[in-house]
């Protein structure tokens, strides 16, 4: 046991308490609340949990709880990372920059996904370009090699290949033009179906729906954990008997056990992490939802 679990430790023999009379006070398990005293804190399920019953019962025992939280942190030898700066004579140029951890992935679903392939306007040009090269060639060569050989003049078979050349530039512009723009960026969630340059279009299909984790199929008791993590109002219900109503802040941490019903009322269902008997269910829900979930024991 350190010091932080002493401190816990003897504030609560001080007031005269035992850990179920603590436990029917805020609701806190009485396994959580000797692991705090034993700084046993592999004993309960993430740090989060740790610092909200931390914070929850230093509060009960009349404490400041933000040295204590300041203590157990220090005592995960917490330490912020080095920034490393490097000067211009130490950059070299053939040696490859480090891997960042923190790096976002490459996330193919917000790219601009290219269909179908379209010219622009400088591809344009230089086709243009060559093209004016390449009749140019062909009039001094057409115009000068039949007079050098005695023949007629060949300027009006010049005159007509350069009209067909144009004319086979112009309409691919046209056609250029008249495809439909494909080009789409993809937001979360849409899935491309199809690609092909005849098709209708790209079909969209709405992310999938997260699934919670099963609960065992017999509940003789719910112990419930709410781990607050954005503003919220909420309203808790146990066995009949409403133990909360009010406004949760980012960081709270609420603990009840029901024998037959829990029931959770919320305005912003996205602000509450729900634990049931040691099984995470995730969020309620979406941000500013109103969402009501009912638990019923199997007894």
């Amino acid at each position: 046991m350190d010091e932080l679990g002493h401190i816990l430790r003897e504030a609560r023999e001080n007031k005269g308490l035992t850990l179920e009379a603590v436990q029917s006070e805020i609701r806190i398990n009485t396994r959580y609340l000797k692991a705090l005293e034993d700084s046993d804190y592999a004993q309960l399920p993430t740090p989060v949990h740790v610092r909200g019953f931390l914070r929850n019962y230093a509060r009960f025992l009349g404490l400041d709880p933000e040295p204590l939280l300041e203590r157990y942190q220090y005592s995960q030898n917490y330490r912020p990372s080095p920034v490393v700066t490097r000067t211009a004579a130490q950059i070299n140029p053939e040696t490859p920059l480090p891997e960042r951890q923190d790096q976002p992935f490459f996330d193919p679903v917000n790219v601009e996904v290219d269909i179908g392939s379209r010219r622009d306007p400088e591809s344009a040009l230089r086709l243009i370009i060559i093209a004016a090269l390449i009749v140019t060639l062909a009039l001094v060569a057409n115009r000068f090699v039949p007079l050098l050989l005695g023949n007629r003049d060949g300027s009006s078979a010049i005159t007509e290949g350069v009209t067909q050349i144009i004319e086979e530039i112009l309409n691919r512009e046209e056609e250029s033009e008249a495809i439909p723009d494909f080009n789409a960026t993809l937001t979360a969630g849409e899935i491309i179906t199809s690609t092909s340059r005849t098709s209708t279009g790209t079909v969209l299909l709405p992310p999938p729906t997260p699934t919670r984790p099963a609960l065992p199929a017999t509940l003789e008791s719910i112990e419930l954990q709410l781990d607050i993590t954005e503003r919220t109002w909420m309203e808790v219900t146990i066995d009949g008997d409403v133990v909360f109503s009010g406004i949760g802040l980012d960081g709270d941490t609420f603990s009840w056990t029901a024998a037959q019903e829990a029931k959770i009322l919320t305005g912003n269902a996205i602000g509450i992490v729900v634990t049931i008997n040691d099984i995470a269910l995730g969020r309620l829900g979406a941000r500013g939802e109103n969402k009501e979930e009912i638990w019923r024991t199997t007894n």
